[in-house]
């Protein structure tokens, strides 16, 4: 099948056209040098022939021999090179031919026959141009037939040798590759008489590529398998592990999610489906802060863990969840890993043991670790409070006469009362034994001297108690100290003890009093 764009097709007309163009070029110079030649040969017969007549025509001349010259000139013209011939004597034309008009014809001086340097006539000979011409024309297109001849089987020749040699075996050559599998032990079949030469190179070269590639495919079956054995290795971990994790993309969608996380989220009643961290921030309390932790996360690059606090909208209860973000760059592309944890639980036990460690076991107010705490934040803060440190008056005797169970019973009494009379903002403590301590934010000294005095009041409520010898009622008084911050003191040390010398100077004085700290 003809194949325009095939080697052999374009090698044939290349050939043909250059042929084509050397033979005009050729023919164009041989033409022209062959017209030149021809003509200086006709010039050279021409005047060879009228050298030949020149003694006969010396007669005619010399005799003035009409009817010899008119021979003379009659055989001239029978010459099909010569177009016209004329004799002329010294004065006298003696013959013509009937073409013969003078200008650019050859002259040819006659001599005397007798002697020889006396000049008696001329010949005019005119050579037939056209004839000349013609004749040369046919000499060069004859010799251009002739290259034509030698050229055209030449190149039919060249065209085969060179499909033969060349396009059949390149042709060959592409066949067996296109029915190569890249990575198979397919290799090219080399004719062993074509290893030296061009072709039969490439075809060795081609099976040493093959031999390399085929090594390199391997090799990537390997690597492959080896991928996707550790692929499943890893999915299976993550897919079993007890540790909720999720995998997202940076803009917060959730490509990976594993059971744990799963059945923690939903349980938690958080859709899965929706962007991270979105879709927590929704049951967060603080979701402004966890906004703000992922976007930091995220900037910087950086391993980050915090806590947070979540309301469960199926059960309306508390859940902790520790958030761990770890940034990964993978093929270009950020991802972060997010591993939570529920530590419900551990914060439970915390908050309950924070509670006990703040907590007297006995009246449930704080103790006097929980309430330096409170006033320290309050301090630290600048927050200005008046601090009423209160101890009991008469509380040992009735431990005495009635026995500690008494003496407990009286504290829980006292600690329940005091409760009562202060707010749920204020502070209540039971400092130490006998002695109490409360607290208030912002309060005037008209109110802090109401307070005051409903807490005595509040105190000297009478407790029923029943013991082996009947029924009676216990009743204790209290000495309080009144100190004010920051106006008395600028730390708590400082600012209970002028509490408990003001507290000292009325139990001293009257008792079941209360008196306001003065330097």
């Amino acid at each position: 099948m003809f194949n325009k764009h095939s080697l052999i097709t374009r090698l044939t007309l290349l050939l043909s056209l250059v042929t084509l163009l050397f033979s005009v070029i050729y023919a164009k110079l041989y033409y022209r040098h062959v017209f030149d030649e021809e003509l200086a040969r006709a010039s050279d017969t021409v005047m060879q022939i009228g050298k030949t007549v020149s003694s006969t025509a010396s007669i005619a001349a010399y005799l003035e021999d009409k009817d010899l010259a008119t021979e003379v000139v009659n055989g001239l013209v029978s010459n099909d090179i010569i177009l016209s011939a004329a004799l002329v004597s010294k004065d006298t034309l003696l013959a013509k031919s009937i073409l013969h008009s003078g200008p650019g014809s050859i002259q040819i001086k006659l001599v005397n026959p007798f002697f020889l340097s006396e000049h008696i006539g001329l010949i005019h000979i005119a050579p037939n141009t056209q004839i000349i011409e013609q004749n040369a024309q046919n000499i060069a297109l004859g010799g251009v037939r002739t290259m034509l001849v030698v050229i055209l089987p030449i190149i039919i020749l060249l065209t085969t040798l060179v499909y033969w040699q060349v396009t059949r075996p390149l042709n060959h050559l592409g066949k067996q590759l296109a029915k190569i599998l890249p990575g198979s032990a397919q290799r090219l079949q080399v004719d062993k008489h074509a290893h030296h030469n061009e072709i039969g190179r490439i075809e060795l070269g081609i099976n040493t590529l093959l031999d390399k590639a085929e090594v390199l495919f391997e090799q990537e079956r390997s690597l492959r398998a080896e991928v996707v054995e550790l692929e499943k290795r890893f999915r299976l971990m993550f897919e079993q592990s007890s540790s909720p994790t999720l995998l997202v993309k940076d803009e917060g969608d959730i490509l990976l999610i594993n059971d744990a996380a799963k059945d923690l989220l939903v349980g938690m009643g958080v859709d899965i489906d929706e962007r991270f961290p979105e879709n927590l921030g929704l049951y967060c309390k603080t979701p402004d802060i966890l906004y703000t932790f992922t976007e930091n996360s995220i900037k910087q690059k950086q391993v980050m863990q915090s806590e947070f606090e979540f309301i469960n909208p199926l059960t309306q209860t508390t859940v902790w969840l520790s958030i761990i973000v770890l940034n990964t760059l993978s093929d270009g592309k950020w991802y972060f890993q997010v591993f939570l944890a529920d530590i419900t639980l551990r914060k439970t036990m915390l908050n309950q043991l924070n509670k006990r460690a703040q907590r007297d076991s006995l009246t449930g107010l704080y103790n006097r670790y929980g309430a330096e705490l409170m006033l320290l934040d309050w301090i630290d803060n600048q927050c200005t409070f008046s601090l009423l440190l209160i101890d009991l008056d008469k509380f040992k005797p009735i431990n005495d006469v009635y026995g500690h169970n008494a003496g407990d019973a009286l504290l829980k009494h006292i600690a329940s009362q005091l409760s009562n009379t202060m707010g749920t903002t204020d502070l209540v403590c039971r400092w130490g034994g006998d002695e109490f301590l409360v607290a208030r934010l912002d309060i005037t000294q008209q109110e802090l001297t109401r307070l005051a005095q409903a807490l005595l009041e509040a105190i000297n409520q009478p407790m029923p108690f029943e013991h082996r010898e009947g029924q009676t009622e216990l009743v204790v008084g209290a000495s309080i100290g009144i100190a004010h911050f920051p106006q008395h003191a600028e730390n708590l040390k400082g600012l209970v003890e002028c509490a408990d010398v003001a507290m000292y100077s009325i139990k001293k004085t009257s008792r079941n009093n209360f008196t306001f700290y003065s330097n």
